[in-house]
């Protein structure tokens, strides 16, 4: 399965969710991980459904998958910087809940995924 980034981030198609198995966002994720090793399980979670567009904030990735928001947030400020697969848009003062996009390195690595 291939990771297409949704309209949001440039890219011209997306996958909606309903078209996007669990065992095909699964494969996405361990491709991402085997591209880039220094990446976790959660990280390459949050930058497989930020790319293609079941999740872009922190709150519905923690809601859809069962992990605690602080989880999340934690995993998001490690993967967000120089360099960095993500890109934090926007945050919450109240909530927490962050909002993400891919940066040209996240496009990049989610491109390369078979």
């Amino acid at each position: 399965p291939r990771v297409i980034p949704h309209p949001g981030y440039g890219r011209e198609r997306r996958l909606m969710p309903e078209q996007f198995t669990e065992a095909e966002f699964l494969a996405c994720v361990e491709a991402i991980r085997s591209l880039s090793p220094d990446l976790s399980a959660l990280a390459a979670g949050i930058v497989t459904a930020v790319s293609i567009g079941i999740a872009a904030d922190s709150r519905t990735f923690a809601k859809m998958f069962g992990i605690e928001h602080a989880l999340v947030l934690r995993e998001i400020n490690q993967l967000s910087g120089p360099d960095a697969p993500i890109e934090i848009i926007r945050r919450d003062a109240r909530t927490q809940r962050t909002h993400l996009k891919l940066t040209v390195k996240g496009e990049a690595l989610c491109r390369r995924v078979p």
